[in-house]
């Protein structure tokens, strides 16, 4: 009987002890759990700011760019991308000088059209987006023949109606009736509201604004292209224009706005997307706004 009562003690003894045990493995578990966790936040932060930075050492090297003579300016603003690699982060740089692009307000219904053309969009569909981007920035109410007015955005469901004004900036397209999100990613950097002519410069063009001019072909377009690059790269005079509708083209001087785009990338979690407009006067480029988009890598945004 003595022998019984003494173990009792020992008994709950170690049940003590094992719960004891149990709980500082749980709190070193915790703890190592949260060491990681702020590591990792910690590796994050550092890689976001090296891509942010990055990203604006880009911008940096096309201000740079910019500000030699036309001649010997390394890079050509007709939007294509440059690639930098710095250590493990690949930098993109593309600029675009405003006067290759389509001009949402002084545009006509061909080069909208023959824009929309190049997404193969079915004739009506073309002809509605037309006539409606035409409504939009018109000073009347009246409705082209297959464009919206006020009431055709009331009937859709809309709690606005068109501007009747110019659009401010390339964004607000987004709203004109019929527009769709896949449409307007597809289009917006061949678009412009800075280039204040029914014209393209085509030294400037990117691809599909070339595509969009009347009577032009993928060959001919990838050609012209191929033989532009090459020429600047070389120092050699650009190639001639006459193969695209004279119409639509603007010569010259190359105008003095431009935008830069650029974004800095590597594979942990974050890219880092800036762009900047400006205005160049004879190398001395004056910055007017500068945007920036902070994304997770993984979510992919379709730019």
């Amino acid at each position: 009987m003595r022998s019984r009562m003494s173990t009792r003690p020992r008994g709950i003894a170690l049940v003590s002890v094992l719960w004891v045990l149990m709980l500082l493995t749980l709190m070193a578990t915790g703890l190592s759990l949260n060491s990681r966790s702020q590591a990792q936040q910690s590796r994050n932060l550092t890689h976001a700011a090296q891509v942010r930075h990055a990203a604006d050492a880009g911008l940096q090297l096309a201000l740079l760019a910019l500000a030699q003579p036309q001649q010997r300016q390394p890079w050509l603003a007709d939007g294509s991308p440059y690639l930098i690699q710095l250590d493990d982060i690949d930098i993109q740089v593309a600029l675009f000088n405003e006067n290759g692009r389509i001009d949402l307000n002084a545009a006509g219904p061909e080069l909208l059209d023959g824009l929309l053309a190049t997404l193969d969009l079915d004739d009506s569909l073309r002809g509605q987006l037309v006539d409606a981007i035409m409504d939009w920035r018109d000073g009347d109410e009246q409705r082209r023949l297959n464009g919206a007015e006020a009431d055709d955005y009331l009937a859709a469901g809309l709690d606005y109606g068109p501007a009747n004004a110019p659009f401010p900036a390339v964004e607000e397209v987004k709203r004109v009736l019929g527009m769709t999100p896949e449409i307007y990613r597809r289009i917006k950097h061949s678009l412009t509201i800075r280039n204040p002519r029914n014209a393209i410069h085509p030294l400037y063009a990117p691809r599909q604004v070339l595509l969009a001019l009347p009577g032009t072909d993928e060959a001919t377009v990838d050609q012209f292209i191929e033989d532009r690059r090459r020429n600047h790269e070389d120092g050699l005079p650009p190639p001639a224009t006459d193969l695209f509708p004279r119409p639509f083209l603007s010569g010259g001087a190359p105008g003095v706005n431009y935008t830069i785009h650029t974004e800095a990338r590597m594979n942990t979690v974050y890219r880092y997307h800036l762009t900047a407009s400006l205005i160049n006067r004879r190398g001395q480029a004056r910055v007017e706004q500068v945007t920036q988009e902070f994304v997770p890598l993984f979510t992919e945004p379709a730019d």
